[in-house]
């Protein structure tokens, strides 16, 4: 049973959209992991992902998506890849034009690139800490952009107010492709962010383990569930666990108060297992996030 999960605060926008840039995730060469660890982190905060895409390194498809992504406006953008030294690394030039914004060399970030290949002359024989043309472009941002201190790369992340509408904000940010890269800056300089964009907030979730699996007999169970409980994202599914191969329910909720969440799913999931006992189904056990 598929539902479309809701935040327990629908009236706060904490709606996220993420787009994965790359050729090489497309061809097949790279796994995009980064996505699935950002979605967690993002989720783990109370926050909803909307919608994740992967795009091709080419200038239409990157401003075409990032442009619906403003009419949608999500209270956060976040790109993933594109932000290195070579010519197919063009996402700050494709943000610049798909905003009508001008790129300027920004002193912060040249400084964060300089320090990065100064300290890597001191640790590898014969290598250059000059800051040449490519290494210049990585602190080529668009106008606007504040830069994120990028501790284990010489890319600098990027952050942009996209709207200056105090009731309507969305925050654009940039990160490296190169997963070490993208998660330390997320879970360093990004998180002052984070905290302004999309606050605090929590994330609870409760797996019922059953004996045996038949989605098909507790799918109107389920559905009599999620109804009672709209906020609650209410979801079957078939998995190979230590044990074996088990059904389980997942009950779900993200959100910006965490006492009213796993309360929330707490209800759900006592009408749940009083449901699935009436259908004869034992409940091996109930495991929480």
């Amino acid at each position: 049973m598929a539902n479309t999960p809701s935040s327990a605060s629908p009236a706060v926008n904490r709606r996220v959209e993420l787009f994965a840039i790359g050729n090489e995730l497309l061809v097949g060469q790279v796994l995009d992991t980064n996505s699935h660890w950002i979605i967690q982190q993002i989720t783990g905060l109370g926050a909803q992902v909307r919608r994740a895409l992967m795009l091709r390194d080419e200038y239409d498809e990157i401003e075409q998506a990032l442009k619906s992504a403003l009419a949608r406006r999500p209270r956060l953008i976040i790109t993933t890849g594109g932000l290195g030294p070579t010519d197919d690394d063009l996402t700050f030039r494709a943000v610049a034009r798909a905003f009508g914004l001008e790129q300027r060399e920004d002193a912060v970030a040249l400084e964060m690139v300089r320090q990065r290949y100064a300290y890597l002359a001191t640790i590898r024989p014969n290598f250059s800490a000059d800051l040449n043309e490519a290494r210049r472009k990585m602190a080529l941002f668009p106008v606007g952009g504040v830069p994120l201190a990028n501790p284990s790369g010489a890319a600098p992340g990027l952050a942009l107010e996209l709207s200056s509408d105090p009731a309507a904000p969305v925050t654009l940010v940039c990160l490296p492709g190169v997963p070490s890269e993208m998660k330390d800056i997320f879970t360093t300089s990004l998180q002052p962010v984070l905290a302004h964009a999309i606050g605090a907030g929590g994330y609870v979730e409760h797996t019922i383990v059953l004996d045996r699996g038949d989605e098909s007999r507790i799918a109107d169970l389920l559905q009599r569930v999620q109804g009672a409980h709209p906020a609650v994202y209410v979801k079957s599914r078939g998995q190979k666990l230590e044990d074996g191969l088990r059904l389980t329910v997942v009950l779900s909720c993200g959100g910006d108060d965490l006492p009213a969440l796993l309360a929330e799913v707490t209800a759900a999931e006592a009408e749940a297992a009083r449901g699935l006992a009436d259908l004869g189904y034992s409940v091996l056990r109930i495991v929480s996030n």
